[in-house]
């Protein structure tokens, strides 16, 4: 039961919120709605450097001059998808997150605005991968001041055992230190992160997987955005085993492959030329959360993929999922190792025969169990 007392209190967020990239903008609206459902006021601090989002810009927008127009030329078919696309993530922004009166360009402004929040979280996604191309300190909340600091399942990325720069090491443990509460998103992160602090800190899931699965299915939708059956293909980059092993599974299942990624270097886009495979590149958060409920099979080279295909009990294949501690936790945790595609070895024998039940008994346990820490740690340092 929350206090008027608590009620009172606030909560900033500061996490990948604005990253033109599914699972980002959608683990990030799940933390929020998870907080407010706890009775608590919260609101995303609208962090966006000039480098990410310079970054997500439609390719023709971006760059000098000459590079604009050399890339519009080059998408020149597509440019009018692509910017639907940039202003279905914008209006997704805009429309469904409770953000900060302020939008922060820089660590500094951070630093010198006047902040209202009795507490801010650090999370999730790969936040503390300081490898990422937006990566910046503003993370590790080295501006909260007197604020209290909780980190809910911040990731270093893919392989956490690169992921933290060396030169790094002793600034990131110093900023760990001022943290009241810490958890991570996997084991590798866990044991890096003991590594630097000698503290092993809890395990937490990923956003995406608090909310109800209602909330999902609403958001998705209940009309299919593409006709018939279809495999949908998610990688954020290019990887062509994911590419092979889509067309494998669409020639067995005579069936398309749906897109919804154009990748910037155009030698990455010859698949257009390829009939097996059909885009759909006006996809933003929801149109993703729709192509992962109504398709026969996805396909992929993404966590959040197999995390939404999961949640749809849509059948998937997560190609070389081994080779991302994310995936493969996230696949232990739920008995679905088998959904491993691994392109070294010799193709598997193709099956949509999935039972989920066993996957969604453990979601749930895991779900409440996180909700419940994390109300408990808010509610400990909220007093």
């Amino acid at each position: 039961m929350i206090s008027n007392n608590m009620t009172r209190k606030k909560i900033g967020i500061i996490t990948f919120h604005a990253s033109h990239n599914y699972g980002s903008m959608l683990q990030a609206y799940a933390l929020q709605q998870t907080v407010l459902e706890m009775g608590l006021d919260c609101e995303i601090i609208n962090y966006r450097t000039k480098i990410q989002t310079e970054h997500f810009k439609p390719p023709f927008m971006r760059g000098t001059m000459p590079g604009k127009i050399k890339r519009f030329i080059l998408f020149l078919p597509y440019c009018y998808s692509l910017l639907k696309k940039f202003n279905l993530f914008e209006e997704f922004l805009s429309n469904h997150y409770k953000l900060s009166d302020k939008e922060f360009l820089s660590l500094s402004e951070l630093s010198e605005a006047k902040l209202p929040y009795d507490v801010i979280i650090s999370g999730s996604d790969q936040i503390w991968n300081t490898y990422c191309f937006d990566f910046d300190w503003a993370y590790f909340l080295p501006f909260a001041k007197s604020a209290h600091r909780v980190a809910y399942a911040p990731s270093l990325g893919p392989t956490p055992f690169h992921s933290i720069r060396t030169e790094m090491e002793n600034k990131i443990e110093s900023f760990l230190e001022a943290y009241d509460v810490i958890s991570v998103r996997d084991s590798l992160a866990q044991k890096e992160i003991k590594r630097l602090t000698g503290i092993e800190y809890p395990i937490m899931i990923d956003p995406t997987l608090l909310l109800p699965i209602k909330s999902w299915h609403e958001m998705a939708g209940d009309t299919p955005i593409v006709k018939g059956k279809y495999v949908f293909l998610y990688t954020p980059w290019y990887e062509k085993p994911v590419f092979d092993v889509a067309k494998a599974i669409s020639k067995e299942l005579g069936i398309p492959v749906v897109v919804s990624q154009l990748y910037d270097s155009w030698k990455h886009n010859n698949w257009i030329v390829d009939r097996t495979f059909k885009s759909y590149i006006s996809t933003g958060p929801k149109e993703f959360l729709n192509l992962c409920k109504f398709a026969t099979c996805t396909v992929g080279a993404s966590f959040h993929v197999a995390v939404f295909s999961i949640l749809f009990n849509t059948p998937f294949y997560a190609v070389d999922g081994m080779m991302d501690s994310r995936v493969t936790e996230l696949l232990t945790m739920t008995g679905l190792e088998s959904r491993i595609w691994d392109s070294h070895q010799p193709p598997v024998v193709i099956s949509l025969d999935l039972n989920f039940d066993n996957a969604m008994d453990m979601i749930e346990i895991r779900r409440n169990n996180c909700i419940e820490w994390l109300r408990k740690e808010l509610m400990n340092v909220l007093g």
